[in-house]
């Protein structure tokens, strides 16, 4: 035992002094430890590259990724001119002083276009000066045109919130696209919409009126927004009432004293089209067959009335609608005149 370390020490010394007269060469000194010892450390100088280790089920030593890292994204930043180039005496009545040179909207117009002077229809807040409620006069870390908040978030500082607890949402409300219809400052059209009537509808929608050979009355004039809601409601295709009650806004109301009601009159659509169609009346199909939608063709025939029908239209009998008889037959086919 005491050979064995008198031997070791001899090689340590040995060692020693050989290390000692290759000077500090680090390569040299780590050929020669690796000589004598296992797991002497690399001499490759250390990176940042990202060690990616394998899991194939065995040891094995981990790979190095040389893939940079993508740089931190820049924050957005949007600077009102003078504010970016320090000219605050552009708006301040000096560099040293809050108050300001003029009132807006007059001090923003020194710069920006005076949308208000000939524009019938004006935002309250704009036409009031109050540019700040909107804007941010300096800068903004986050938003363009220096709003304080974006979308339908910045109108329900003022507006109500009616999509709150609405059911059915008209998707530009939904999103917060105000201004896909609405102007923000000033224009020529109430509610400050951007078009007018149902231009500004086919934007969006398919005009379905274009090539209509019968068309409903309102929908020809534009008037959408006289059966629908153009932001949200409780009613299926954003209707302001469900019918028949939306269409007794403008036909008389027929069901009220009626003593009989075919059965799908309480809804209009069931038949008729409330936009256009190429059938008179704007029924959704020839009034011939129309009918065999709810009837079955081969119970009609067998009906003792009908055998002298031929091809006649039902209406051409009956009412589509109410009448005193509980077939709903007219007058003339009640009592038929006599030859």
């Amino acid at each position: 035992m005491m050979r064995r370390r008198f031997s070791i020490l001899i090689l340590a010394i040995g060692l020693g002094g050989i290390l000692l007269t290759m000077g500090c060469n680090t390569t040299s000194k780590r050929k020669w430890l690796t000589l004598f010892f296992d797991g002497v450390p690399s001499d490759e100088p250390a990176t940042n590259a990202i060690a990616v280790a394998t899991t194939t089920g065995t040891n094995t030593a981990p790979t190095k990724s040389t893939t940079a890292l993508p740089p931190p994204a820049a924050p957005l930043y949007f600077g009102h001119k003078p504010f970016t180039e320090e000219k605050c005496s552009s708006c301040h009545e000096s560099k040293f002083a809050q108050s300001l040179k003029r009132p807006p909207p007059g001090l923003c117009f020194e710069c920006h276009k005076d949308f208000l002077a000939n524009t019938k229809v004006k935002h309250q807040p704009v036409e009031s000066g109050d540019c700040k409620s909107c804007h941010d006069p300096h800068q903004s870390y986050t938003n363009k045109k220096l709003l304080l908040k974006t979308g339908k978030d910045l109108c329900f500082d003022c507006h109500d919130n009616f999509l709150e607890t609405a059911k059915v949402k008209h998707q530009p409300a939904d999103n917060g696209e105000c201004l896909s219809c609405h102007n923000p400052h000033a224009n020529d059209n109430k509610k400050l919409v951007t078009k007018s009537g149902a231009a500004l509808c086919w934007d969006c929608h398919d005009n379905f009126m274009e090539k209509a050979k019968v068309k409903h009355q309102p929908a020809e004039n534009g008037e959408c927004v006289s059966c629908h809601n153009p932001h949200a409601t409780d009613k299926k295709k954003l209707v302001v009432k469900n019918t028949p009650a939306l269409c007794w806004d403008c036909h008389d109301n027929f069901l009220e004293k009626a003593r009989f009601k075919h059965d799908v009159v309480e809804d209009c659509t069931t038949c008729h089209n409330p936009h256009q169609s190429a059938e008179g009346k704007l029924l959704a199909k020839n009034s011939a067959k129309l009918c065999f939608d709810c009837h079955e063709e081969k119970d009609l025939k067998a009906v003792k009335g009908h055998a002298d029908a031929g091809d006649k239209s039902c209406i051409t009998c009956h009412d589509p609608h109410v009448g005193a008889d509980k077939y709903l037959l007219k007058a003339a086919a009640v009592s038929p005149p006599a030859r």
